[in-house]
């Protein structure tokens, strides 16, 4: 599974980002069944880690809840999505979910594009009315 959509969302806040993880067969993956899930959040232009979300585990852990039918709840941090450059306009952002489930062991991606906006350089008729992402962002796909 891969998303490249790029989302907005407000600098500083707090986002849920929600989705499916799903096997090759289009099922949901139960959280008993995954082995392993780790989320890397970085800037896209410069590569620097956001929030100290390198390869962190998130099974269950650290803002990300997967219930019984593979569904996922990420809450981000205000920390998430703060901006590298403080004179940009816009960053993008990436949420990188790495898996393994299985045997014998299948792993998957899926990437999350965020575009962050500053809101002391955004003018207030380019802020969207509905607070970006929130609830609407999806991780499903099938697994190849």
């Amino acid at each position: 599974m891969s998303i490249s959509t790029a989302y907005s969302v407000l600098e500083r806040t707090s986002v849920w980002v929600t989705g499916t993880f799903k096997d090759y067969q289009g099922t949901g993956i139960p959280p008993g069944n995954l082995t392993s899930l780790t989320l890397t959040l970085y800037d896209e232009s410069t590569g620097q880690i956001l929030n100290n979300r390198s390869l962190q585990n998130v099974l269950n852990t650290n803002g990300v809840t997967i219930i019984g039918t593979g569904e996922m709840t990420w809450v981000m941090d205000p920390a998430d999505n703060a901006l590298i450059d403080a004179a940009a306009v816009t960053e993008r952002h990436i949420a990188l979910f790495e898996w393994t489930w299985g045997s014998p062991e299948r792993a998957g991606k899926s990437e999350i594009g965020l575009q962050v906006m500053n809101l002391t350089k955004v003018p207030t008729s380019a802020i969207p009315m509905v607070v970006a992402a929130q609830g609407v962002t999806t991780v499903t796909g099938r697994l190849q």
